[in-house]
């Protein structure tokens, strides 16, 4: 006598890519929320998430430009271009 089993397993529904896409904005978006927070108590004033995105591409910048000691005289001042653009957002921005 062979005996079987039925299994009842409920399967949760894909994800769709949209889902997938919001889930991943949120992720990347609350570090860079915790930044805003921050940078508003600095400044003492409201700082928007576009204008914090500009200090961080600022920072980003400097640290390509200072750092490379040793590297081709070309992309240093590549990046220090990059940087002098980067200040110059952040001024009109703020």
């Amino acid at each position: 006598m062979i005996r079987t089993m039925e299994k009842n397993i409920a399967l949760e529904p894909a994800k769709t890519l949209q889902s997938a896409i919001v889930e991943f904005s949120n992720t990347v978006r609350k570090p860079v929320e915790l930044l805003r927070q921050y940078y508003s108590q600095v400044f003492d004033r409201p700082v928007d998430l576009r204008q914090t995105w500009l200090l961080l591409n600022a920072q980003a910048a400097f640290l390509f430009a200072a750092f490379p000691v040793e590297g081709p005289m070309l992309l240093r001042v590549a990046c220090c271009g990059w940087f002098l653009h980067a200040v110059q957002l952040c001024r009109k921005a703020l």
